[in-house]
């Protein structure tokens, strides 16, 4: 490991690794440092995503990765009404996400990004023309500091606990993603199964204030099954930071926020964030002008941030329901017509789908249902 540097990325997420990737490429002199002895472990990441989204950015995992393909989603109210959402035609995949980050650490690699495991970079000191960062055990000069750590450097108020097991289950459908809706065991968020193959599952639960591994317990108490693995991951929904840089400090992927605030999923936009950071962050390297990083954060809230206030109002909106309003909800929503709509919609941005497909009469019945949890707020005092 030399002394200096271009770039030092703190972090082998999978934004800090295509940041690694992207920036190598372009000529700069990146080291990764992540303090795991491997990258992509441990798994927290369900990998529910869109190829769509990953081949606008040039990152679409191989084939070796891609552990099942979804054809359908379906939404369980509290009371057992169900929305089933077809998905065949949305490109929706699971990917093994450990494979995945291992195939982004070859990319990076085989573009000149250093990549150093099992050590960890911090204590970081910047003065007027660059940065000086502890990696491991030695000093190291750069240009810029990259903070790709995730949920370690997101802000707090928007962390809700969860937790997940892997399991073997034969009541597990193998091509269809379920959401389970209860205010009162999942409050702000749900329960989720998300099949990675033929009777396996990634089965989760989140929610403000709960015990999540009892929680998780108790959803699979009367579904018969064989834990593979547990983790506790706790999930993001508090949308972008106010800054994505601060001096010479950069953040990308969850360290920024750039995660979906209503289903805590982050691969795509932690991607386009690497992808565009590693543009401004490199072009300010070659061109010695450190304002250039100013058009990052603007480069990537026009793609995303009309998406991100519309998810951010949503779970405004959803945090205050009862399981009444939910089954209502859910009522409203399983029209033919909206369902179709969705069928035909960008996964990426599902709450502009859904908001579009509702039309008038749609938005005016489910207004019908949040005024009624806007009044009983009202009347609480809350």
């Amino acid at each position: 490991m030399g002394s200096k540097c271009d770039v030092i990325v703190a972090g082998g997420s999978i934004a800090g690794l295509v940041f690694a990737a992207e920036a190598a490429k372009r000529g700069v002199k990146v080291l990764l440092a992540e303090e795991h002895s491997d990258v992509g472990e441990p798994e927290k990441c369900d990998g529910l995503v869109s190829l769509r989204g990953l081949r606008r950015y040039g990152h679409a995992p191989s084939e070796i990765v891609i552990q099942n393909r979804i054809a359908s989603g379906l939404v369980h109210s509290p009371s057992g009404k169900e929305m089933a959402v077809n998905a065949s035609a949305l490109d929706v995949v699971v990917v093994d996400r450990s494979g995945f980050d291992k195939q982004a650490l070859q990319k990076a690699e085989s573009w000149g990004a250093e990549v150093r495991l099992g050590i960890r970079a911090g204590d970081l000191r910047e003065s007027g023309d660059g940065v000086t960062v502890k990696v491991g055990g030695r000093t190291v000069d750069a240009k810029y500091f990259v903070d790709a750590t995730g949920p370690a450097s997101s802000p707090r108020s928007g962390i809700i606990p969860a937790a997940k097991y892997e399991i073997e289950a034969d009541w597990v459908r193998e091509r269809v993603v379920e959401v389970f809706l209860d205010a009162e065991l999942y409050p702000g968020f749900f329960a989720w199964v998300i099949p990675f193959g033929a009777g396996v599952a990634k089965v989760g639960v989140a929610g403000r204030g709960i015990d999540s591994f009892g929680t998780l317990e108790k959803f699979l108490a009367k579904r018969p099954h064989r834990v593979l693995r547990k983790v506790a991951a706790p999930i993001y929904v508090g949308g972008p930071a106010r800054r994505f840089v601060e001096g010479r400090k950069v953040f990308v992927g969850e360290s920024a926020g750039q995660v979906k605030p209503t289903t805590a999923g982050g691969i795509t936009t932690s991607i386009a964030g690497a992808v565009i950071g590693a543009r401004w962050v490199s072009d300010s390297v070659q061109l010695g002008d450190r304002g250039l990083l100013e058009n990052y954060q603007p480069d990537w809230e026009g793609r995303f941030m009309n998406e991100m206030k519309s998810m951010l109002r949503l779970r405004s909106v959803f945090e205050k329901l009862t399981n009444k309003d939910l089954d209502s909800l859910v009522s409203v929503l399983s029209t033919s017509k909206l369902l179709r709509k969705l069928a035909e919609s960008d996964f990426d941005f599902h709450a502009s789908a859904l908001l579009g497909a509702l039309g008038i009469p749609g938005l005016l019945k489910v207004a019908g249902v949040v005024a009624s949890a806007e009044a009983r707020s009202l009347l609480s005092g809350s």
